[in-house]
Formats: structure tokens, C-alpha cells, sequence
């Protein structure tokens, strides 16, 4: 039962996916990529300096495409500390040059080249071999990218769908769509741990339930700790012998 609970909460690892863009953020910004392709147009108020139209940037790691950051409009601040996306920010990650995940956000606050929020919330997908696997929705986020610490509220969940052939310690295609809620999220990059505080809870298509608090996992070494956790989950002989 522990290793699959374990298969089940890794795919927590979905949310490093948003790292990437405050990392695409601070590079673009500081090289300024972000007058590339863009059509200025007249600022809207007093505090901002230069509104971008129409932008998109892409960054390159070893001569191929690592990400494309794209706004409908992007302002910059006379403190030319802030930068605003009021209209939204959509980034897609490359793995070979094919997407491997994909944010999108309504509106995003990008400040001192260290700071990344989400004040009305982000939606995340995890894509493997060009099929959508897991997806996030979180109501506010923050990304610092010095500190290089995530963190997300709120009513947080996680989508996880059925690999189509899965593979020993996978999900059994039959039990279909996963999820997963929970109200707070911490992920520290350098020690590579997400922690979940309070209530999590587990879903399957299936209506089994799973039940903990206090999540602890180390996405390196795939080691967790949940505390009170309990459950029922319905399960054939058959995939039980696949876990």
C-alpha cells in the first residue's frame, strides 16, 4: 500500500513546472529580451513607463528552444522594479524541443527580478509525449526566485490521468481520473522537499478515498511522511499484483 500512495503523491512534482517561469522571467528581463517582437503602445497610467503588445520570448539552452514565454501585454513601472502582465502570461517548457508542460495564469506581478505572483491564480499542465498527464490549479501562488521557494494556497488540486500502458508501481488505467486537494503547498528548490499542510485528500474515479496531514516529500529521493493517514480504496486482484 505504501508504494502506491507513494506513485500517488509524486505527481505533486507537477507544480516545479511553474518554476520555470520565474527563471524565464528574471533572464528575459535582464537581457532585455522582452522588446523583441513587441509593439509599444502608450502607457495606460502615470506609474507605468512602457507597455509591451503582443510579446514573445524564447529561451534557448544548448542551441535548442528551452521555453517560450507569450503576453497580450506586459507594463513595465517607472521603478523599473515591477513588471505587470494585466491581460495574463501564458509559458510552455521544451524537453527536446516538444512541450513538456504549460502555465497559463490571468495575471501575474513580477518584482525585483526575485519575485513571482499569482494573485488570481495559475493552471499548470504536465504534458508526456505530447498528452496532457497532470494538471494544477491553485486560487494564489508566489514564486521567489532567490529564495527559490514556491508557494501555493488555497483550495490546490491536482489531476492526475491514467498512463495509457501503465508499468510496474504505476496507476491502473481502470481506476481513471485522480485527484488530489490540498490547501497549502511549500516547495523549497534547494532542498528539493514539498510540503502540504493540514488535510489531504485523494480521489479516484472509482470514489476511493484516501485521507492524511502533513505531507513531507523529497522529490529526489521520492521518500515522504503523511501522518493520519487512512483510506479505502477498491482494487481487482489483478492491478493490486501490477502495484
Amino acid at each position: 500500500m505504501s508504494e502506491r500512495v507513494q506513485r500517488l503523491l509524486l505527481v505533486l512534482v507537477a507544480l516545479l513546472l511553474t518554476l520555470g517561469t520565474g527563471l524565464a522571467l528574471r533572464r528575459a528581463q535582464q537581457s532585455g529580451a522582452l522588446n523583441l517582437a513587441a509593439a509599444i503602445a502608450p502607457p495606460p497610467s502615470a506609474n507605468v513607463s512602457v507597455r509591451f503588445r503582443g510579446v514573445q520570448v524564447t529561451g534557448y539552452e544548448n542551441a535548442q528552444r528551452a521555453w517560450v514565454l507569450a503576453a497580450t501585454v506586459i507594463d513595465t513601472e517607472r521603478d523599473r522594479r515591477t513588471m505587470r502582465f494585466p491581460e495574463g502570461l501564458k509559458v510552455t517548457l521544451l524537453d527536446q524541443n516538444q512541450p513538456a508542460a504549460q502555465l497559463s495564469a490571468p495575471d501575474a506581478v513580477f518584482t525585483d527580478q526575485t519575485k513571482l505572483d499569482f494573485p488570481r491564480g495559475l493552471e499548470t499542465t504536465l504534458l508526456q509525449k505530447g498528452k496532457p498527464r497532470a494538471t494544477l490549479s491553485a486560487p494564489t501562488a508566489t514564486f521567489d526566485t532567490k529564495a527559490k521557494v514556491f508557494l501555493a494556497t488555497g483550495s490546490i488540486q491536482v489531476i492526475v490521468l491514467p498512463p495509457d500502458k501503465p508499468t510496474r508501481g504505476e496507476l491502473p488505467a481502470s481506476l481513471g481520473k485522480l485527484t488530489i486537494r490540498s490547501s497549502h503547498l511549500r516547495y523549497e528548490v534547494g532542498s528539493k522537499v514539498v510540503t502540504c499542510d493540514g488535510e489531504i485528500k485523494l480521489l479516484t474515479e472509482k470514489n476511493d478515498e484516501v485521507y492524511g496531514r502533513d505531507l513531507t516529500l523529497n522529490v529526489e529521493t521520492h521518500e515522504f511522511s503523511l501522518t493520519e493517514f487512512r483510506g479505502r480504496i477498491r482494487a481487482r486482484k489483478d492491478e493490486i499484483d501490477t502495484l
